[in-house]
């Protein structure tokens, strides 16, 4: 059956019994004029939105529909974790050919779910027909404690830099989409190719340093490590010294990256979409934070620190390592 055939208001009913019902302090979700979400003082509710449009996020012949939907609210969950917010309410709009398999729908929106977990609920949204492929609007909305949120401006000098997730499978998993490297082991592809396609955001260790205080600075890497770190360095006005060897580089990554003959930096410095969590620690908070990370059961390399000045530095062994010529990705600006 295609969508143009079930029709909007009965597609958007087959997709409320896929979301299912109310949960924690949403009062309102699907089925009227705009959702209600109960709020409480000493709080901050925090909102994110994102899109994805075919040709430009996905290419919609590459990914699986359910991987789809499962990324589309994923790298908006990453947003939350970066603000060390507790995800509450997600909204999602869709536009859709006429000839969608309504199968293809469904898919996408079960994929949505598993991404949402138990916190999350979909709420929600738009559905319109596309003359153009498909496009993907999301909304997340998440609460953090008042005064604990995390914040780009809030880096200061003396800081330790600390990186929770890895950097570079993500652009590697794309090149093996797109053809680029071909000569890899399959469960390397396999890994690499999951890896862009299921990032994983870093939603607890967000929210544990935001509720403990460990932090006051987060960032996910969206866009690559370097232009993501240059973000927090101009609104803080702060630089930073990034040490190469202590990059959490997976093994799937280094033989991609010998396979298309690539520098192993070059991903994990410019290739974004990996949605791991770049933030700060001041001084004398290490430990905590090491305590932290474990009873989490995640991993954090400390690789650098927040420095004077504005400017990133690179630094292999001890040596200092010039910048690569592009610093991660821009939708207006190419090349």
């Amino acid at each position: 059956m295609k969508v143009r055939e079930l029709g909007e208001f009965n597609l958007i009913a087959r997709i409320s019994e896929i979301t299912g019902q109310e949960k924690g302090r949403v009062v309102l979700g699907i089925g009227d004029d705009a959702s209600l979400l109960s709020s409480r003082p000493g709080f901050h509710i925090v909102t994110t939105t994102d899109m994805l449009i075919e040709g430009i996020h996905f290419l919609r012949e590459r990914i699986p529909f359910r991987d789809l939907g499962y990324k589309s609210l994923a790298v908006n969950v990453s947003d939350l974790a970066a603000m060390g917010a507790v995800p509450l309410q997600a909204f999602v709009s869709i536009g859709l050919p006429g000839d969608t398999d309504v199968r293809e729908v469904e898919a996408f929106y079960e994929g949505i779910m598993e991404a949402a977990g138990n916190l999350l609920q979909v709420s929600g949204g738009d559905t319109v027909s596309s003359p153009a492929g498909w496009a993907v609007s999301i909304t997340v909305i998440g609460e953090v404690r008042k005064d604990r949120e995390l914040r780009r401006d809030a880096a200061r000098a003396g800081e330790s830099l600390y990186l929770c997730g890895h950097v570079g499978d993500s652009a590697a998993g794309l090149s093996v989409i797109l053809g680029r490297v071909t000569s890899l082991d399959a469960k390397i592809a396999d890994f690499l190719v999951e890896a862009h396609n299921r990032p994983v955001p870093q939603i607890e260790v967000g929210m544990a340093l935001a509720e403990r205080g460990i932090s006051r600075c987060a960032i996910d890497i969206s866009d690559g490590l370097l232009q993501d770190l240059g973000h927090v360095c101009r609104a803080s006005g702060v630089g930073a010294a990034v040490h190469l060897d202590r990059l959490p580089l997976t093994q799937e990554m280094r033989a991609a990256a010998a396979a298309h003959g690539v520098d192993p930096h070059q991903w994990p410095l410019t290739g974004g979409e990996d949605y791991s969590l770049l933030f700060t620690v001041a001084p004398g908070r290490e430990r905590e934070l090491d305590r932290m990370i474990g009873e989490l059961g995640a991993e954090a390399a400390h690789i650098g620190e927040i420095t004077g000045g504005e400017e990133i530095t690179l630094f292999l062994e001890g040596e200092r390592r010039p910048l690569p010529g592009t610093g991660g990705y821009d939708h207006f600006r190419k090349g």
